[in-house]
């Protein structure tokens, strides 16, 4: 296995994951990564398969069994940036042009939410950062979308570092893509998250997370933080009920390993699910 698994693996899990209760999976990134980048979030080539997780042929029949089991197959997908291949762009496809891609800068995460410009336009970490301006980056990208999706019959889309591009683009991206969406935006603040549910179905709802872990983690924060937090999540978003509520995820230290109390752990659980 790699990283987890592969599509193998996942397929032979699906009955298992059906008893479970779940009628919907999450998978990582599809495209060829570097060396070794286990995680998809860094592609070289974005029309291969990561061979890590598989064939083509072996992602189409597990999304066949997932939808023969009633499961829909979600995609996380990524059109923000590509492998850390510093300014050795020959390496990616098809964006291996220099023009493909913002000037080189680097995010300063302490600041990037008072400037948009650089959190648009700067590298995360290493990753250069595609530039969605450039007619050839645009219409490659929507084109990209809009065939994997038909090809493989995804159902949805997770849509990775939101934030990090101009929130005009995803709207056409939402589009060309055809399925539902939901978009990360790695953020606390309610007011400036709900703004990127304008142009796509919903988004990762980071805003309750923080609450969360306030609440029932390591803040033991008092209960009212819950409803106020709520007066702001319906008060900003266009439609609060498609939010996608979370206790932790890939991106986060896990609940218990902040707070190691199971019996807290649950109540954030019910409370996530209800």
């Amino acid at each position: 296995t790699w990283g987890g698994g592969t599509f193998n693996g996942i397929k032979q899990k699906l009955s298992y994951i059906k008893t479970m209760g779940f009628d919907a999976i999450w998978i990582s990134p599809i495209p060829e990564n570097q060396g070794e980048d286990y995680h998809g979030y860094a592609f070289l080539n974005m029309y291969k398969v990561n061979p890590r997780f598989g064939t083509a042929d072996e992602l189409k029949a597990m999304v066949k069994e997932a939808h023969k089991l009633g499961i829909y197959v979600m995609l996380d997908v990524v059109a923000n940036h590509v492998a850390c291949v510093d300014e050795n762009f020959t390496k990616i496809f098809p964006f291996n042009k220099t023009e493909h891609y913002h000037p080189f800068c680097e995010i300063d995460f302490e600041k990037m939410w008072i400037n948009q410009t650089m959190r648009e336009n700067c590298r995360l970490f290493c990753l250069p950062d595609l530039d969605q301006k450039h007619p050839f980056v645009r219409e490659k990208l929507k084109e990209w979308i809009k065939n994997i999706v038909q090809e493989y019959a995804f159902d949805g889309i997770r849509i990775d570092t939101v934030a990090h591009v101009p929130v005009d683009f995803w709207k056409e991206y939402a589009e060309a893509a055809g399925v539902f969406q939901i978009g990360e935006v790695f953020y606390g603040n309610s007011q400036v998250v709900a703004e990127y549910q304008k142009s796509m179905d919903s988004l990762v709802n980071y805003p309750l997370y923080y609450t969360i872990n306030n609440v029932f983690g390591k803040g033991r924060t008092n209960m009212s933080e819950i409803k106020t937090r709520f007066a702001e999540i319906h008060k900003y978003f266009k439609d609060a009920d498609a939010l996608g509520t979370f206790v932790d995820n890939h991106d986060n230290a896990r609940f218990l390993n902040i707070t190691p109390n199971i019996k807290l752990f649950k109540n954030a659980l019910v409370f996530a699910l209800f």
